[in-house]
């Protein structure tokens, strides 16, 4: 079912009333509610996490998904959002289109009551923890009335209210940090997904400023993996390398493309490689040698570490770590090339 399908197909039972919010399958969803907790704004509660349910098998912990089916402007704003919301791996995202938000019964039911209907141009946001629902953030990215309000066991915690739709959207990362703090430990995975996750959308996008809480950061901290900062530094750079090098064909053709005037390469071909053509060979690997100092570069322009103040024995273990990466990434790639399958 695609995900737009997903979404209008949230089944809301015209007789449905403030008490009473009913998920796909029309089982009534049991939720704690606080005493003395407004009707309106409990169903409004319901209401969202009747969707995140009916959402359950698309949505991604630590990542912001929407609807298969966009608008030009919606998936740029879409995209915007992908690359710059910060969240942990414990919670979940998923942005509404005005489009779709427009199309879901029970908000608009409710919202007649009060008597003020979200524009046709109001683009909705929701986040809770992962499989938990007492808590979800709202935010309504709205020329009019942008904001965030957040919901637990029924009542409204807190507001916030923004002049622009991109002060609200600056603003998000913070709010979502601020309410959704994961309470037990985190793990040595939760924070190598955090970690990864935010440097590779640094790297895919280009941004070279890019929002990361640092308190979870192994780069930043290499001791909350065990490591120390070298280890740490070429475990990053290769998880990501490994990601933007997903696809051989396109690997080979971005290589292709980047070679083109540089002295002593050819022209690399899957064929040549899978054949030990070692000029074919030598061209990958100066390829991926040159893509892991741009990353080292844009991982400097962070100013997290000083390269310059490295000892004589830990620039030897650079060296080493370096060389290591990229026969580690080229090995990978012609295993995958001999496989015909992805890397990732």
């Amino acid at each position: 079912m695609e995900r737009k399908q997903q979404i209008q197909g949230i089944i809301m039972d015209e007789n449905t009333n403030q008490d009473n919010v009913l998920n796909s399958s029309g089982k009534k969803i049991k939720k704690p509610v606080k005493a003395g907790a407004n009707k309106l704004t409990a169903a409004q509660h319901g209401a969202m996490e009747t969707i995140l349910i009916n959402l359950k098998d698309i949505l991604i912990p630590g990542e912001i998904v929407t609807s298969e089916s966009l608008k030009p402007d919606q998936e740029a704003q879409f995209h915007k959002l992908k690359i710059s919301l910060d969240l942990s791996p414990f919670a979940y995202a998923v942005f509404l289109p005005s489009g779709i938000y427009q199309n879901l019964g029970l908000y608009k039911k409710l919202e007649k009551k009060e008597k003020d209907i979200v524009p046709d141009d109001t683009s909705k946001i929701l986040v809770s923890g992962i499989n938990e629902y007492q808590r979800i953030l709202t935010a309504d990215i709205s020329p009019d009335k942008p904001g965030i309000n957040i919901f637990d066991q029924g009542s409204l915690l807190a507001s916030y209210n923004y002049n622009t739709p991109q002060e609200c959207i600056d603003d998000l990362s913070k709010i979502i940090w601020i309410h959704f703090k994961y309470k037990d430990a985190w793990t040595h995975d939760d924070y190598v997904k955090y970690t990864e996750g935010w440097f590779f959308r640094s790297a895919n996008y280009k941004i070279p400023n890019l929002s990361i809480n640092v308190n979870h950061s192994y780069i930043h901290h290499p001791v909350l993996i065990n490591t120390n900062t070298i280890q740490a530094v070429f475990k990053l750079m290769k998880a990501t390398l490994i990601r933007l090098f997903a696809h051989a064909d396109k690997t080979i053709a971005a290589a292709n493309a980047a070679n083109l005037y540089k002295p002593d390469t050819v022209k690399i071909t899957k064929s040549g490689l899978s054949n030990g053509k070692e000029n074919e060979k030598k061209s990958l690997r100066l390829y991926f040698e040159d893509r892991l100092v741009g990353l080292l570069k844009l991982l400097q322009g962070y100013e997290i570490i000083n390269f310059k103040s490295f000892s004589e024995s830990e620039k030897n273990e650079f060296k080493r770590m370096f060389a290591r990466t990229v026969e580690d990434i080229f090995q990978l790639m012609l295993q995958k090339i001999f496989n015909n399958l992805d890397m990732v």
